[in-house]
């Protein structure tokens, strides 16, 4: 067995432990607050513990894939690692053996520390801004049902715009409002919300452009393509004694002046 297969099954294993210990906060979680660590919106820490579970499982499966880059598989192995972190703050005790066994099923599926330490380093704003996400997410935790749905809406807002690199800037902009701003209103007074988006928005500003600089290049590429293909056009219609390349002759001759003879111009027999 490889250590990709491996690390899908352990963190497959750890995932549904964990769906099943948010399912069991959500339904259970006062009677048991011994092993729920005793919170108070049980039902929506259930919930985001399901969430968590089902992230940490798509992490596992698709680290399974020899396609993927290092900065991915790095991406996979914090996607696996992270659900079970934060669980340890959702459903308490209920955590311990899905994070145990989600933090080996991590770690087996990093592809060489030193690697992704440079694939890491090389896209930091972008890792900053999963992180951030994922802070979001921690830090609403504990908090009252409507805080947790923001946090959870905003922190998957955060990750997506991080991850993903091909979206038009219009995209990421509203991905980014939709991390910061909803969140920020509602916690205003505690302060950490309003430092979170300013935060988040510093970081952004790196992305934003090289999303910018992307974009430009993609056009431009667009653009040479285009016209290299008006052109390859042009020169097949334009061959050297083709009808088309006489009429282009004539066409420039017209332009030119009049005729210096007075014999009649012809296109393949054709009197004008």
């Amino acid at each position: 067995m490889n250590r990709r297969r491996l690390a899908s099954r352990i963190g497959k294993g750890g995932a549904g432990l964990l769906l099943g210990a948010g399912l069991i906060q959500a339904v259970a979680g006062d009677e048991i607050p011994e092993w729920t660590g005793d919170k108070v919106d049980y039902g929506a820490l259930g919930a985001l513990t399901v969430g968590l579970s089902l992230l940490a499982g798509f992490a596992a499966i698709r680290q399974r894939d020899g396609s993927l880059s290092v900065l991915a598989r790095a991406a996979c192995a914090a996607g696996i690692i992270g659900p079970g972190l934060l669980a340890l703050t959702t459903v308490g005790r209920l955590a311990y053996l899905p994070a145990a066994l989600l933090t080996i099923a991590g770690v087996l599926a990093v592809q060489g520390w030193s690697a992704s330490w440079s694939a890491v380093t090389a896209n930091w704003d972008r890792v900053l801004l999963s992180a951030l996400g994922g802070c979001e997410l921690l830090m609403v935790a504990a908090g009252p049902a409507r805080m947790i749905i923001v946090g959870i809406f905003g922190g998957l807002a955060l990750v997506t715009a991080a991850s993903r690199r091909t979206v038009p800037r219009r995209t990421l902009v509203s991905l980014l409002a939709l991390g910061t701003v909803p969140i920020a209103a509602l916690g205003w007074t505690t302060v950490v919300p309003v430092i979170l988006a300013m935060t988040t928005w510093l970081i952004a500003i790196p992305v934003l452009r090289a999303q910018a600089s992307r974009t430009e290049e993609v056009t431009s590429a667009r653009t040479s393509r285009a016209h290299s293909s008006h052109c390859a056009k042009v020169d097949r219609v334009a061959e050297p004694g083709s009808p088309s390349a006489e009429k282009l002759r004539l066409l420039g001759s017209l332009a030119a002046g009049p005729f210096v003879d007075d014999e009649p111009a012809t296109i393949e027999g054709i009197d004008l």
